[in-house]
């Protein structure tokens, strides 16, 4: 590969489904839906991003949004040392050429690889955040190498970016680090037109999403609808075909297809709310694209910086699947008459998630403000030009 130089290069290996607008390919998840916004905006601005992802099964363009697509080769290795050595070959070979700062997204055995490979060709370094978990990676790391890899690469890191105020604290505590909490993106929406008729679940059908807690609320509340988007990414087969087994039996449940993140859009239209049951969360994408349409939150287990009770932004049920049902019994009821709701909702995400703002706040940590953009500089040129004219 050839030397190229970027403002910043954004390393997910995810985000290849939100590239391909191919129907086949299922969506992509808040993580990837965020770096993507986010280099989309950097571009905007004048700056020169690069996303780093795997290939999908069509092929990736070389470029979208003026958003440069470096396509990492697959793993060739198989698992255990000879497979690490053959992926930290194949990343070097992919982040060398790059001359950027290198923002790294999620906990992984990747954060060391990418963060030791970055710091080692003397770049700055940037580890971002997805959930609170990354903070207690050992209750997900399938190895002891994994989870060292890890804390390598937050080690090295020479910024740490958070969602929010409770990724910043849990940052404190587990790594004795501090971090800079720069909020998640909101695209602007219309205010949902439909009618709300159906209580909405998006997500990957494994356990710590807790899907069966959604089943088990559609199977005690009959007389409201629900629809679920799960996807099975066959990381946890059994959770999948238990999702599909007993939602055949939920006459008042629809198990939707997997389908890119725009086709989702019309869905919200006419969610009575947005659910989200998974055990541990960062700031759910689904819930800023909801709330974004006036639609409120239903979450069961994670309320993100206490927003939803703090904020009055839907229910939270704090881990109770009776108040749960409770929450979602008066959302029911109630979902034709909800216009403060919805103001409240709208008002929030202007407020904390404005896209603009959000995209200033990385421009000011990354430090590219001092930075000449490509579109600075061409204005610099003319304005020589027609000066000396």
């Amino acid at each position: 590969m050839r030397a190229r130089s970027y403002d910043v290069a954004f390393y997910l290996p995810t985000l290849g489904p939100l590239i391909d607008s191919d129907a086949a390919v299922p969506f992509a998840g808040g993580a990837e839906t965020q770096i993507w916004l986010l280099a989309r905006g950097l571009a905007r601005r004048g700056y020169a991003p690069c996303v780093i992802t795997a290939d999908t099964p069509r092929g990736l363009p070389e470029r979208m949004d003026d958003v440069d697509v470096v396509v990492r080769p697959d793993w060739e290795g198989g698992r255990g040392l000879r497979g690490q050595i053959d992926q930290l070959w194949t990343l070097w070979c992919t982040l060398s050429p790059l001359r950027a700062i290198t923002v790294q997204r999620a906990a992984g055995f990747s954060t060391g690889l990418v963060g030791a490979i970055t710091r080692a060709r003397g770049r700055t370094f940037v580890y971002s955040s997805a959930n609170i978990i990354d903070f207690e990676y050992e209750r997900l790391a399938s190895s002891r190498r994994h989870l060292w890899l890890f804390h390598l690469g937050v080690r090295l890191a020479n910024l740490i970016v958070v969602q929010t105020n409770e990724q910043a604290q849990r940052c404190r505590v587990r790594f004795g680090r501090d971090a800079v909490m720069i909020r998640s993106i909101a695209e602007p929406a219309a205010k949902a037109a439909g009618s709300p008729d159906v209580f909405l679940w998006v997500g990957r059908l494994v356990r710590y999403k807790q899907p069966q807690e959604f089943l088990s609320l559609a199977r005690a509340l009959p007389e409201a609808r629900f629809q679920m988007v799960g996807l099975g990414s066959g990381d946890d087969a059994q959770m999948e075909q238990m999702v599909k087994s007993e939602a055949r039996g939920l006459p008042n449940l629809e198990l939707l297809t997997t389908r890119p993140r725009a086709a989702l859009f019309p869905l919200y239209e006419r969610a009575v709310a947005v659910v989200n049951t998974g055990a541990w969360e960062g700031m759910p994408n689904t819930f800023l694209e909801g709330w974004a349409r006036g639609v409120p939150a239903l979450a069961f287990a994670h309320d993100p910086d206490g927003v939803i009770t703090s904020d009055r932004l839907g229910g939270f049920a704090a881990g109770s699947p009776e108040r749960l049902v409770s929450l979602a019994q008066e959302m029911w009821a109630s979902r034709n008459d909800r216009s403060d709701l919805e103001q409240r909702c709208r008002d929030y995400v202007q407020r904390e998630h404005d896209g603009e703002r959000v995209i200033d706040r990385w421009i000011e940590a990354l430090d590219l403000r001092r930075k000449v953009t490509p579109a600075v500089e061409r204005q610099i040129l003319d304005d020589s030009v027609y000066a000396r004219s």
